[in-house]
């Protein structure tokens, strides 16, 4: 117990007569990453909701009034080019096919006499027989006769238009997709009895905003997303030269593949001008409930500060070299803080 004691005093003594103590080993920390914020160009990329239809589709119509006494398909019924649809009732154009064809063989029998009529003229003017008036009354009536003739084959086509807007034709290959009318229903003119969609490739339908519309040029590139999550970059096929009014947009036309099926809505994300703005790695938000904010290195250490957030930047808007996903700020960040990643 004394020699402990001894060799304790000893040391004690020993590092009271100036040797220096060991240097302690210095702590390891775990210092999280940072970034600065800077301002970058970005591509803006609008979402605009549209709808699929076919490029050639047609609604068809008669311009005759008259009961529906058939209709040979349904919706989603495949027809060819000249397959009958609609059927109209064709009573008073029976009635009218008979009228015509009557005035028409009067009419021949007219023209027949009164060449022969005039004929004759000729023959008895050249024997000085007749008056020259007479034969020149003969000439007025075969000319008459001949007007005649011609306004009653005018009518008998007129029948036939008739008759061929009686029977409503598919004028293109294709599919039924909409049907308005059932038998007994009185069709009018201008109104749509069936909708056919033709085979081949599908459009989108979209309405975008001026502003939008007026970087869109004929085949410019455009993601477009179907509900089920299959995307195609797509061409631009035509772009309206004036906007509608009342929504301050666009229509634009975009093509699909023939595989789409039509009537169903897709997202297209448009693109526009660049514009200046900051755009941050999306792990770097932090989320409380419906805030979000990012920690901001400040003099006092990392603050918790609240951010507005824009929309996440598309592949296509990533810097080179940049594969993180980022999100745009809008507000609550400047150019120069740094932020804990």
């Amino acid at each position: 117990m004394k020699r402990l004691l001894v060799g304790t005093i000893a040391t004690a003594a020993v590092a009271a007569c100036g040797h220096p103590e060991p240097e302690p080993r210095p702590v390891v920390q775990n210092v999280s990453p940072t970034l600065t914020v800077t301002a970058e160009p970005l591509a803006t990329v609008l979402p605009v909701h549209g709808t699929v239809q076919g490029v050639n589709r047609a609604s068809l119509s008669t311009r005759m009034m008259a009961r529906v006494t058939a209709v040979t398909v349904e919706v989603g019924a495949r027809v060819e080019t000249g397959q009958v649809l609609v059927r109209l009732g064709v009573d008073d154009i029976e009635a009218n096919r008979a009228k015509a064809d009557a005035a028409l063989s009067v009419a021949r029998a007219g023209l027949a006499e009164a060449e022969r009529h005039a004929a004759r003229m000729d023959t008895l003017l050249a024997q000085d027989a007749v008056a020259r008036v007479q034969r020149d009354q003969a000439v007025l009536q075969r000319t008459h006769a001949a007007a005649q003739l011609a306004m009653a084959e005018a009518a008998v086509a007129e029948v036939e238009a008739a008759d061929r807007y009686a029977a409503i034709r598919a004028p293109f290959a294709g599919f039924v997709v909409q049907r308005s009318v059932s038998v007994g229903d009185l069709a009018a003119p201008g109104m749509s009895l069936i909708g056919i969609e033709g085979d081949g490739a599908r459009e989108a339908i979209l309405a975008v905003p001026v502003d939008m519309a007026a970087e869109l040029e004929t085949a410019a590139p455009v993601r477009v997303v179907e509900p089920g999550g299959r995307e195609v970059v797509a061409p631009v096929r035509a772009v309206a030269a004036g906007a509608d009014p009342r929504t301050r947009t666009v229509e634009v036309r975009v093509t699909l593949p023939a595989d789409w099926p039509t009537g169903i809505a897709v997202t297209a994300l448009v693109p526009g001008r660049e514009v200046s703005t900051i755009a941050i790695p999306a792990h770097a938000v932090v989320r409380r409930g419906q805030l979000t904010g990012v920690r901001v290195l400040t003099d006092d250490g990392a603050v918790l500060r609240w951010i507005r957030l824009g929309r996440a930047v598309s592949p296509e808007q990533r810097r080179e070299g940049v594969d993180q996903e980022r999100v745009e700020v809008l507000s609550g960040l400047a150019v120069g803080d740094r932020i804990v990643l």
